[in-house]
């Protein structure tokens, strides 16, 4: 969950990087790279075709740079996230001081169990205390051992949310990526160099 975490956190940082352009506004790397097709496809005559195509081109990318904007926004509240709150209920099951004295303590009640378990298979003779110590230790293992498994049905009623917000990220990515291929065939039906 750890590395999923660092990984999806390096894919936001890394489409949502800015990069300051001569005129010191930041901006992502395919807006960046469309205004500057603008601006030089600007510096061309009117009716230059290079120029004209270059201005084209850079506007599409300025719409793209904005839905990678707005696409970045959708991941980091859908599925990063989601992530990041996995990852703390993981660590609070693994790390945090009452799940490990809950685990620590079925252990410890499993142990004292089997012990008055064996005890009783040894003894020779039916004695009411021994029976007595096994009922009590069993009870006391089955009270830790639900303990434990709430904790453990909590991380995994979690699982239905994690799946809401993975499939909310994928229609995030499918939209943004359909979104740019609109752009994209739009300016190649507007393309003026046909």
């Amino acid at each position: 969950m750890d590395r999923m975490h660092r990984s999806m956190n390096t894919y936001v940082k890394t489409l949502s990087k800015r990069n300051e352009s001569e005129d010191k506004e930041k901006t992502l790397a395919v807006a960046h790279l469309g205004t500057t097709m603008v601006n030089h496809g600007e510096d061309f005559e009117p009716d230059s075709e290079f120029g004209t195509c270059l201005a084209s081109l850079g506007r599409a990318n300025e719409r793209i740079g904005r839905m990678q904007e707005t696409y970045v926004a959708n991941a980091t509240s859908s599925w990063l996230e989601s992530l990041e709150r996995s990852l703390v209920q993981m660590k609070e099951y693994q790390v945090a001081k009452p799940a490990q004295a809950a685990r620590k303590k079925l252990e410890s009640r499993r142990l004292a169990y089997d012990s008055s378990l064996s005890k009783m298979q040894k003894s020779k003779k039916e004695d009411f205390r021994m029976e007595e110590e096994l009922r009590s230790q069993k009870a006391k293992y089955e009270e830790s051992s639900e303990e434990v498994y709430r904790r453990m049905q909590d991380i995994k009623e979690a699982e239905i949310e994690s799946v809401a917000d993975l499939t909310s990220f994928m229609e995030a990515e499918l939209t943004y990526y359909d979104r740019c291929r609109e752009v994209l065939m739009q300016l190649k039906r507007d393309w003026p160099a046909t």
